[in-house]
């Protein structure tokens, strides 16, 4: 598969999921919403966002290494973007329960933070 194919694909899973967002929050009630509707809320937020730093990181990239092994960026900017997008999901998930204070945002921000470390660290 090409790098155009990939990137494809990340433009339309910006504009399916950002659809489907927008009709989500738009004519649904989410007090009344069955369990599995707000998942389905929570699992295109994360693809938006995902897709979206995705191709922001991607490309800045791309420009801060001049143009040089531009395929060999796409894998660990996907990861850091779905750590992030995983970042904002579950600060998203704890408002939504309401228990979300300062600490405990960034007891989660710096747990999913280590996540990362360690891909960075394992070879």
């Amino acid at each position: 598969m090409g790098l155009r194919l990939y990137l494809f694909g990340l433009y339309s899973t910006i504009a399916i999921s950002l659809g489907l967002c927008l009709l989500l929050i738009f004519n649904i009630n989410p007090f009344q919403a069955p369990f599995w509707i707000v998942s389905i809320f929570y699992i295109t937020v994360f693809l938006f966002f995902m897709a979206v730093f995705g191709i922001s990181g991607f490309y800045m990239k791309v420009w801060a290494t001049n143009r040089e092994v531009i395929f060999a960026l796409l894998g660990p900017t996907l990861r850091q973007a779905a750590i992030i997008s995983l970042i904002i999901v579950g600060l998203l998930f704890l408002q939504q329960v309401r228990v979300l204070n300062w600490w405990v945002a960034i007891l989660y921000i710096v747990s999913v933070g280590l996540i990362e470390l360690f891909f960075r660290t394992r070879k």
